[in-house]
């Protein structure tokens, strides 16, 4: 069994991994090696990675590497894939497992993924297995606080499910130009890419993909804890390799 570890900004998730299944998953806001020990207990663990974008991991790196087959995700992994993203070392894991996990399960296939999260991300890799990058833009809850931090009177609000298209009140205009307004961003490049490329399957994962999987056009794929799929695929290719 592999036993993968993937630190974001808001959660930490840890899941175990069994033949490309999930057979346990957990997302907390504090993970330690006590953690971890109790997961152990129960699993018959045999090789881990982690993939983090927090500094302080030395001591469950350390833990991990005594106890099992270990690989920290860098940019000097080897990987599936080709990767042509120019500064590797500023490749956000997250992004980077997402690509393998969609080549994993589209094969020659040109593949879109739209990461909604933290960050709304997109990435592109191609039929041939070269990732070729994407973009960047604040996500919906970064949208919240940055409306409401950089403007004197404008409230901090949590996301709500609406119906309607222009707000009545300030709070009901700001859920309407942000959820809106990454609907139509989504649906933007998503239509930049089909103007390059033929036969695109489209992903789309992170944790705010309920909210907008039926609103972003086109016939896409909703798929939760696609990062963790994708470090599997990254692990069991270095230890078969």
């Amino acid at each position: 069994m592999n036993l993968i570890l993937d630190f974001g900004n808001t959660y930490k998730k840890i899941a175990v991994m069994l033949q490309g299944e999930i057979v346990y998953l957990t997302a907390q806001t504090h993970i330690d090696i006590q953690t971890i020990a109790e997961i152990e207990k129960k699993y018959e663990i045999k090789n881990a990675i982690l993939s983090s974008v927090v500094r302080d991991t030395g001591e469950i790196e350390q833990y991990l590497e005594v106890k099992h087959k270990f690989l920290k995700l860098s940019e000097t992994t080897k990987l599936p894939i080709q990767n042509a993203y120019k500064s590797k070392n500023t490749l956000g894991s997250d992004r980077l497992a997402c690509a393998v996990a969609a080549y994993e399960l589209f094969p020659q296939k040109n593949v879109l993924i739209l990461q909604l999260g933290t960050c709304l991300t997109s990435d592109f890799i191609t039929k041939e297995g070269v990732y070729l990058g994407g973009s960047i833009s604040p996500g919906m809850k970064m949208r919240f606080q940055a409306l409401h931090h950089f403007s004197a009177k404008l409230p901090l609000i949590e996301y709500q499910n609406i119906d309607f298209l222009h707000g009545k009140t300030t709070e009901e205009s700001i859920l309407s130009g942000v959820i809106h307004g990454i609907t139509a961003e989504c649906n933007y490049i998503i239509d930049c890419y089909k103007e390059r490329y033929d036969n695109i399957k489209i992903i789309l994962t992170g944790g705010d993909t309920k909210t907008f999987e039926n609103t972003i056009k086109n016939r896409i794929f909703a798929l939760e804890n696609f990062v963790i799929f994708g470090l599997d695929a990254i692990l069991r290719y270095n230890v078969e390799s």
